[in-house]
């Protein structure tokens, strides 16, 4: 899908495994955030919500998969953050590392209660160590939208621990009191998608980019 980054072979060498991508020429959404911060720019309304539209593709593409006999691959991402979307200089947003996701639904099962992913993105069930699906990468999804738009980290503690606590808690401020260019219809999609309970946000990221 030309919203994921193609991984073209898997091998070993001197003993280590690597992993053979395409070349993305451009830069990870984290870099290009920072650059704006330097710069004193925001980050512009339209162009964030093109950002989420075209990762909840590659993401609807990746959560639909099935294999030959039609049974769902059931693929969550569970890594999704900023240094894992890249942009190429046309424009064009590519979500890399499905590695997470990949090795688990092939080799092992996650015991509970360990966390994967990076923390300031994980969902409220990650954080709380329970079972995860593919409505974990629609709340990463929201909080990288969340942080476009105001310009401010939503879940970031002193530390790692406070960190996951902020995101147990899930206290969602406002994004129109930081930006008010942000319309209340977008608002409103944005906190679906961060919704606390899984069952209370989009269900699909396919349904979370037709409303961006």
């Amino acid at each position: 899908h030309s919203n994921c980054v193609q991984v073209f072979d898997i091998g070993v060498g001197d003993a280590a495994y690597f992993i053979v991508m395409e070349f993305v020429d451009g830069a990870n959404l984290k870099a290009i955030i920072e650059y704006l911060k330097k710069q004193g720019k925001e980050f512009p309304v339209p162009m964030a919500v093109y950002i989420a539209l075209e990762i909840c593709k590659g993401l609807a593409y990746a959560h639909e998969l099935r294999d030959p006999q039609g049974r769902d691959l059931h693929i969550v991402h569970r890594d999704m953050s900023p240094p894992n979307v890249l942009i190429t200089k046309f424009g064009e947003v590519k979500i890399v590392d499905f590695g997470l996701a990949k090795a688990n639904s092939q080799l092992e099962k996650s015991e509970p209660g360990i966390i994967k992913g990076k923390f300031s993105y994980l969902s409220p069930e990650a954080a709380l160590g329970q079972e995860v699906d593919h409505r974990a990468d629609i709340f990463a999804v929201g909080i990288i939208l969340w942080e476009l738009l105001t310009g401010q980290r939503l879940f970031l503690g002193e530390s790692d621990f406070q960190t996951v606590k902020k995101v147990q808690q899930s206290v969602i401020p406002s994004v129109r009191q930081y930006n008010s260019r942000v319309s209340a219809e977008l608002e409103s999609l944005v906190m679906r998608s961060l919704a606390k309970e899984p069952a209370q946000r989009y269900n699909t990221a396919r349904d979370f980019g037709k409303d961006l």
